[in-house]
């Protein structure tokens, strides 16, 4: 399951600051970036249940980053996601065939001061789309030691979002406000060894109910705590590295999963680089989602004594017991000292004792360092 958007901001930043290529010596949480980097990344995402071809996501992005003079940086990046398909195949109050067709338009923007061995930051996010509107605003600090080898993270964030679903021709509008915080440290082992710890804790109160699938009611409030451990091993001989990472998740709806990954990245020559990627997630179910009769997927099962729309119980498939393992592969070609570019495809297959779900992922991109 994923945190929210004011953490998922937050964790990226940490781990993507903090955790390049092995070999390098010391975190680069401090260090002010000295040329602006322009990069655009084209998304094409497809997913499909057996019988129905689900949905297909078509997501243009732009990101900039650029130093503002020797001690400031800026960062920020805009999205629109083109999201069209048929709604979900069960449980929906909406016919399965009915076509969906929205855009959702996203951006971001961070603000960070870097000293000889700290930095903070501050950042805002918007997401808009015609039932769904998110705003957050995150803040963020980082201290190296003298030696540079340890790097301490901490980060806060703050989501105000609001529900706004179509309901027979009527807006009915809801709220959810959700609280973020991250602590991570970053530590040199080796000239070749770098690992990394982050704990993050979400606390959220509001509507978590999903408004399209059929007598969906969720608890109002909802507390998230994940651990996620990275080590990368940089191998002198075949110039590669390794890049592994555990996480493990639990919430207050019961759930509690685990992810593994594995990333090979390995650097060819003429600037290219090949990066196969495995992964493993399995969950266990929300304490109130009731599963499907196994002789007729379609058809509803109740437990005794709930109420259909008033007490806690939900359909929705995402919140059941399920394993799901991801293969990918990633390109990079850096063309000159000025441009880079590479491509990305990921196939995720899903599976449990119910329906099974299959999705494909490719991102194209390119960047421009002036």
């Amino acid at each position: 399951m994923q945190l929210s958007p004011a953490l998922q901001t937050l964790a990226s930043a940490a781990a993507g600051l903090s955790l390049g290529l092995a070999g390098h010596s010391g975190a680069r949480a401090s260090t002010a970036p000295t040329d602006t980097v322009v990069s655009f990344k084209l998304l094409n995402y497809v997913d499909s249940q057996p019988g129905f071809k689900r949905m297909s996501i078509r997501a243009p992005s732009l990101g900039v980053v650029a130093p503002l003079g020797e001690q400031w940086s800026l960062e920020g990046s805009a999205v629109t996601d083109a999201i069209s398909g048929a709604s979900p195949a069960y449980y929906s109050v909406v016919d399965s065939a009915q076509r969906i067709d929205e855009r959702r338009n996203a951006g971001d923007a961070r603000l960070t001061r870097h000293w000889s061995h700290s930095s903070a930051s501050l950042g805002v996010a918007i997401s808009s789309e015609p039932d769904y509107r998110s705003r957050v605003v995150s803040t963020g600090v980082s201290f190296q030691t003298p030696d540079r080898n340890t790097t301490f993270s901490l980060g806060a964030g703050h989501a105000e979002d609001r529900i706004l679903p179509l309901r027979r021709g009527v807006r009915v509008e809801s709220n959810k406000r959700v609280t973020d915080m991250l602590l991570g440290v970053t530590q040199v082992l080796t000239q070749v060894d770098i690992v990394q710890l982050n704990l993050t804790h979400a606390y959220g109160r509001g509507d978590y109910s999903d408004p399209y699938k059929l007598f969906d009611k969720r608890p109002d409030v909802r507390r998230q705590t994940a651990v996620l451990a990275r080590w990368n091993h940089h191998f002198r001989g075949p110039e590669a590295t390794l890049r592994l990472s555990a996480r493990d998740y639990r919430d207050s709806f019961d759930i509690r999963s685990r992810t593994y990954s594995a990333e090979w990245v390995q650097t060819l020559p003429g600037g290219l680089s090949i990066s196969p990627l495995w992964r493993t997630y399995r969950q266990t179910a929300a304490s109130f989602y009731s599963p499907p009769d196994p002789s007729d997927l379609e058809a509803l099962r109740i437990p005794p004594g709930l109420i259909p729309g008033r007490s806690i119980l939900s359909f929705d498939q995402r919140l059941s017991a399920f394993t799901a393992r991801t293969a990918g592969l990633r390109l990079a070609w850096k063309v000159n000292a000025n441009w880079t570019t590479d491509l990305r495809v990921e196939r995720y297959r899903q599976r449990s004792n119910e329906t099974p779900f299959d999705a494909h992922f490719a991102q194209w991109g390119l960047s421009r360092s002036l």
